[in-house]
């Protein structure tokens, strides 16, 4: 079950982003959302991908924050098979990608690839509902495959459904997510259509927008990704709570460091420390310099990192 509380605020799942080690460093800088939802699982029929950085967020969350285990795939029966096995585990909930707009993961119909197949929609989420228990099944999803005007038609489907939470990115997987085509319009209609309360999602990255997205758009909550990456105190702020100084943004860069240490544990090289850091500061680089920039992306050993990061 996911909290009671008026602003639902939830880490959005962004693979080998928001994995264990970011979910401790906001738990180390005080900064946590309400809820937690894995990267996807994959869901086939032969077997499910046992994704074990997937696994460490559930076994190994200390934070106190309950997690969604997510799921992907585009037939019912795996997608079943599967959930009932993640609900053995230490989860809150159910969570169903219908919004990946991956090409190999759409190729074989999962993610937004179930929007451009309707009736495999309606099984997945109709499957799930039945066997996920109350309080515990949600759907993340896009707008469409290709045009908004594909909302109605999803809506229909997830009402029916009777999910306990939805998570509406507002673009189309065509749009991928190209700035400027989120459709805050899509969402108020979802909230406006759906009886189960609606996160809204899509370039939610400074409390202005957060809190314009709460008052307007998605009362229920918001589900915030990237832009939490870039500034991993919004959740702080959204709950009332300052913005981030520099000092305090430079200890970010120090803690997400020794996290993603510690999760690399004895397969890090100092290269691959610093590849690792590279995939959460790929969301950062807007806030430095271009030399700055330009220095982060050659980096090779972690302490060179440091210091162009914290100074």
């Amino acid at each position: 079950m996911l909290p009671n509380v008026q602003h639902l605020t939830a880490l959005a799942p962004m693979q080998d982003v928001t994995d264990l080690a970011f979910m401790r460093v906001l738990a180390r800088i005080g900064s946590l959302p309400d809820v937690f939802v894995t990267a996807y699982f994959r869901s086939t029929p032969t077997t499910c991908a046992i994704a074990e950085n997937n696994l460490r967020c559930i076994r190994e969350n200390e934070t106190g924050v309950p997690i969604l285990a997510q799921l992907a795939g585009a037939e019912a029966a795996p997608l079943i098979r599967d959930a009932e096995w993640l609900m053995q585990l230490p989860v809150a909930g159910i969570n169903l990608n219908a919004g990946c707009p991956a090409p190999l993961v759409n190729r074989h119909g999962a993610g937004a690839g179930l929007l451009r197949d309707l009736p495999a929609l309606q099984a997945a989420v109709q499957g799930l509902r039945a066997c996920v228990p109350a309080g515990q099944f949600s759907i993340k999803f896009r707008t469409g495959w290709e045009s908004p005007a594909e909302l109605p038609a999803i809506l229909d489907i997830i009402r029916a459904a009777s999910p306990d939470y939805a998570m509406l990115h507002g673009r189309t997987r065509k749009d991928l997510y190209r700035p400027g085509t989120v459709s805050t319009q899509a969402v108020c209609r979802a909230v406006q259509y759906l009886p189960c309360p609606v996160l809204g999602n899509g370039d939610i990255c400074t409390l202005e927008q957060a809190q314009h997205w709460l008052t307007h758009i998605s009362p229920a909550g918001v589900m915030i990704g990237r832009g939490a990456v870039r500034n991993p105190y919004i959740f702080r702020q959204i709950k009332g709570g300052p913005a981030p100084t520099a000092d305090e943004m430079k200890h970010y860069y120090r803690v997400l460091a020794e996290e993603t240490d510690r999760i690399l544990h004895t397969k890090r090289t100092p290269a691959g420390h610093c590849n690792r850091m590279k995939k959460y500061l790929a969301y950062c680089y807007a806030d430095f310099t271009p030399e700055q920039e330009y220095a982060l992306r050659r980096c090779t050993d972690i302490d060179s990192m440091l210091r162009i990061l914290c100074g």
